[in-house]
Order: structure tokens, then C-alpha cells, then sequence
């Protein structure tokens, strides 16, 4: 009772915001689904940095009612930091397993924000519950946020359909220009909503490796991760490992991005899944160097969907501030930004966003 009775508040309370404020009839709308405050804000921070350069945004963080995230305290930090340009939307309806992939309780919700907005973004977090691909859970998957994957997995296939029901519409035929990024477990979330599979864990399953000191003697290209901070937890390590990815020669990098196929940009990878049957429709767009992990998918009928395996959205890269290690043998600490400057990988992460805001923009018509 008290969870419906807060949903309702942040509805009403939006809904009179909404009517206050007024949207400008050129404004772009983007869907931001469950973001965690450092998503929220860190998108926020890209905006105002024009690192995603849209003149008239509107950011919608969506959270679905049951979600592990509460959005409650991220008002009074909009409120605090006097940004107008965030609104916050609470998804009531029952997910489970057992109905995801099909009309449900969200069904007309999902739909309402998908006629309300020109974008959508699908986040990184904890790993998807396998019982909802079919398969058993390994020992080495972690899942801590199952309401959360839920109500992601089914926003996503109403958005572009899947195997599951080869007879749903996809929302996408409505307006088949309208923007989807998925950033690592966005882009995993959006292979198993379209009924792909995924591998549990890289090392074990890809790479046959069982040991931590194992996994970090293999060369860049190959490691997903940090791994390094699985040793040494109390040293100053930076969060991901940055890893070089392949492009394909006729995907969305070199075909939407206009990067040099033959460049080969570090990234900011933290994971251990990775995809393993891609899902209805989807095709690959980069790998790792050795071929054997996906680093990013494209739709085949809606162009301007991408899921990437790696985390472009981080305020991090973007921001001059800061510093850690790469590894514990180092003794000189580099901001993000600065590394992958000197490393001539910080204009592709750019790039990715004045991509994204083309497409936007575009597909909104404006």
C-alpha cells in the first residue's frame, strides 16, 4: 500500500510539473529506464558539457514500481541543483518471469512513453536471471536486481519484438526511427528481450580459464575487466578495463559513425557475460579483437537501435578530473579522460554521442 501510494505521488507530481513547466514544441525526449543517480546525473553533466550536444532536452527517468532503485531522493537533488529539465515517471503493473514477453500489466505504460519520447537508454548493471533465456544459473552469475531486469527485458521486447512471439508488433514499426542505446547490460538485456542467450561468464566459458591470476596474463584484447582489483580490492584501480574492439567492416561504426575500419579504440569494458545466440534481428557490429566476445549489435529493421558492451555513457571519460590505476604496479594516477586522450580513443567515445544526437534529432523529426 505505502509503495502504490508513493508511485501515485510521483505521478501527480510529475503530471504538475509537466503542466507548469511546459515542454518547448522543439524539445527532444529521452527515455533514461531505471538509471542509478550516477546515469541520471552523469547524463545531465554530458548535456550541459554538450558532450551530447541537444539544445532542448527533456531526460525521462522511467522506474518500473517494483525495481530495486528508488527514485524518491533523486528530486531533491534536481530540486536543489535547480535542473528543469528532468522528469520522473513510476511504471505500476506485476513482471515476472512468466509473462515478459507478451501483453502484460505495462503493456499500455511501455507505450504511452514510447509515443511520448524520441529516445530510450537501457543501462549496465547486475546480471539477467538465465531462467528467463532458458537456461540454469551458473555458479559465478550474480543476480541481485531480478524486479529491475524484468521490467527492463519486457519494455525492451515490446519495443522490438523477439522469437518468443513472432506475432507482436514491435512498437518500433510505429515510428522505426526512434532511438535505442543499451550500454553492456543494456545491450545484453536487449539480445535476451529480442531471444538471444548469453554466455554466464567469460573466462570459464569462452576462454577456459577458472583463476584470477590466470585471466590477467592474457593480453588486453581479451580481458572484459578489471581483474586486477579481484587481488588487490584496497588499491586505487580504475572500475573497468580498457580494451581494444574490431569493428565490422560493414556495420554501424564504419556505416553510421564514419571511423576508419581499421581502427581500433580502447574502451571502457566491465563485464564477465556476453552474448552468445544473438536474438531476433539483431546483427553484430564489433568484437573483440580475437572474435569471440560481441562488443556491440544493430537491429536489421529499426537503424538507429545499438547495444554496446561497453560504457560510453560514463560522465568519467568526459571529465578532465580524477585519477587511478591501471594496475597495482603502477605508481602515477591518470584521469580517465586523459588516458584514453593519450590514447587516441577519447574522440571515438565522443563521436558516439554526436552520432546519437543525430539520430535524435532525425528521428524526431526537427
Amino acid at each position: 500500500m505505502k509503495r502504490s501510494l508513493l508511485c501515485i505521488l510521483f505521478i501527480l507530481f510529475v503530471g504538475i510539473s509537466q503542466a507548469q513547466e511546459g515542454t518547448q514544441p522543439d524539445s527532444v525526449r529521452i527515455l533514461l529506464v531505471n538509471p542509478s543517480p550516477g546515469d541520471l546525473f552523469d547524463m545531465v553533466r554530458m548535456i550541459e558539457q554538450d558532450v551530447v550536444p541537444i539544445d532542448h532536452p527533456v531526460l525521462m527517468a522511467v522506474y518500473g514500481e517494483a525495481v530495486e532503485r528508488r527514485p524518491e531522493a533523486m528530486q531533491s537533488r534536481l530540486e536543489a541543483e535547480k535542473i528543469d529539465f528532468v522528469r520522473i515517471r513510476v511504471v505500476p503493473g506485476h513482471l515476472d518471469a512468466a509473462n515478459l514477453f507478451q501483453r502484460n500489466d505495462c503493456t499500455d505504460a511501455f507505450h504511452e512513453l514510447f509515443m511520448e519520447s524520441d529516445a530510450a537508454l537501457f543501462y549496465g548493471g547486475a546480471d539477467i536471471p538465465p531462467v528467463v533465456y532458458g537456461y540454469k544459473t551458473d555458479l559465478l552469475t550474480g543476480i541481485a536486481t531480478p524486479e529491475r531486469h524484468f521490467f527492463e527485458l519486457s519494455f525492451l521486447f515490446h519495443l522490438l519484438g523477439g522469437s518468443q512471439d513472432p506475432s507482436f508488433k514491435a512498437f518500433l514499426t510505429e515510428k522505426p526511427d526512434y532511438v535505442v542505446r543499451g550500454f553492456c547490460l543494456g545491450m545484453q538485456t536487449m539480445n535476451v528481450a529480442t531471444g538471444g542467450t548469453l554466455y554466464q561468464d567469460i573466462p570459464s566459458e569462452i576462454y577456459k580459464l577458472r583463476y584470477v591470476e590466470d585471466y590477467i596474463k592474457l593480453d588486453e584484447g581479451r580481458r572484459h575487466d578489471n581483474y586486477w582489483s579481484k587481488l588487490y580490492p584496497h588499491e586505487n584501480l580504475f572500475w573497468c578495463h580498457f580494451q581494444p574492439i574490431r569493428y565490422k567492416t560493414d556495420g554501424f561504426f564504419v556505416r553510421e559513425m564514419k571511423r576508419d575500419v581499421k581502427e581500433q579504440p580502447l574502451v571502457c569494458s566491465s563485464h564477465h557475460q556476453a552474448v552468445r545466440k544473438l536474438g531476433k534481428d539483431l546483427q553484430v557490429a564489433a568484437t573483440s579483437l580475437d572474435g569471440k566476445v560481441v562488443e556491440a549489435v544493430t537491429h536489421k529493421r529499426f537503424k538507429n537501435v545499438v547495444g554496446v558492451q561497453f560504457h560510453p555513457e560514463n560522465g568519467a571519460i568526459y571529465a578532465a578530473e580524477g585519477g587511478s590505476k591501471l594496475t597495482p604496479a603502477d605508481t602515477a594516477l591518470v584521469a580517465m579522460h586523459d588516458y584514453l586522450q593519450q590514447k587516441n580513443s577519447l574522440d571515438f567515445h565522443l563521436a558516439f554521442w554526436r552520432q546519437f544526437n543525430e539520430a535524435v534529432v532525425g528521428g524526431s523529426g526537427r
